[in-house]
């Protein structure tokens, strides 16, 4: 059987190197990498017990290195592997955002979005950040200030405030995700913006934005659009446009679903 996956293993690589990660299903990337740190076994059924247990390659990714090795065949190295893939993306991408300081520099809806990106993608429920920043727009400090539904946010105003006056915010970006995936805001979503709003500017601090965190797709209150952010460029989208995007992906998994099914 060590031929047989060999074999496999070599021509997942060969086709990787010819095509590129675009021509793989995410279990395809998941067996790949396994063997990286898996040298003998077959990985393709490990790569399913990860989606299967974690939901997504993002939700495998985001995963700890305890419960990466629940699964049945992870060890420690080949949690390691996946646990270092996950920093060294995180690494590259807040790079990217670091200013000569050493902060991140948040002074447009896409460099605030790109950051609460990095914060809340893996999360699998509801979380509320307050992100500080200086009068450069520079970022002092990033904390969660509450979970689950928005509906609940009658103590965050308070909370934020006193988190802002603490760390001598300028102003302040609030971050949430919708684990649902669809980052359009909520009537909730809205009100809890402006109760905040308002609580910030009595003491004389301003809330710069509020961005929703999707799946793939992200809503800045400032620039009152949906944003996708792909590599370093960004794709700008009206929520009715965002809407007819939504129903023309639905439909075409729909015909893929019957076709693997025919």
């Amino acid at each position: 059987m060590a031929g047989v996956h060999d074999g496999h293993r070599e021509r997942l690589r060969q086709r990787y190197g010819a095509l590129g990660p675009d021509a793989f299903a995410d279990h395809e990337l998941l067996e790949l990498l396994l063997t990286y740190a898996i040298p003998r076994r077959d990985t393709n059924e490990t790569a399913h017990l990860l989606l299967k247990r974690f939901g997504s390659l993002s939700g495998v990714l985001a995963a700890g290195l305890d419960e990466l090795q629940s699964v049945s065949g992870i060890g420690p190295q080949a949690a390691q592997l996946i646990h270092l893939q996950a920093a060294l993306e995180r690494r590259a991408a807040l790079r990217r955002l670091r200013t000569r300081n050493g902060r991140p520099l948040l002074n447009t809806p896409v460099r605030s979005a790109r950051y609460a990106e990095l914060l809340l993608r893996h999360e699998h429920s509801e979380r509320l950040y307050a992100l500080c920043l200086s009068t450069q727009l520079t970022l002092l400090c990033a904390r969660p200030v509450g979970s689950g539904s928005l509906n609940e946010l009658t103590v965050y105003p308070r909370t934020i405030v006193e988190l802002a006056l603490l760390q001598h915010a300028h102003c302040v970006v609030l971050a949430h995700n919708h684990p649902s995936g669809d980052p359009l805001p909520s009537q909730a979503d809205a009100e809890t913006t402006e109760t905040v709003r308002a609580a910030l500017q009595s003491v004389h601090i301003g809330l710069l934005d509020h961005i929703v965190v999707g799946d793939g797709y992200l809503y800045s209150f400032s620039a009152q659009s949906v944003l996708r952010l792909v590599g370093d460029g960004v794709e700008t989208l009206t929520a009715e446009e965002y809407e007819r995007q939504r129903a023309a992906r639905s439909a075409a998994a729909i015909v893929s679903e019957e076709y693997r099914g025919a």
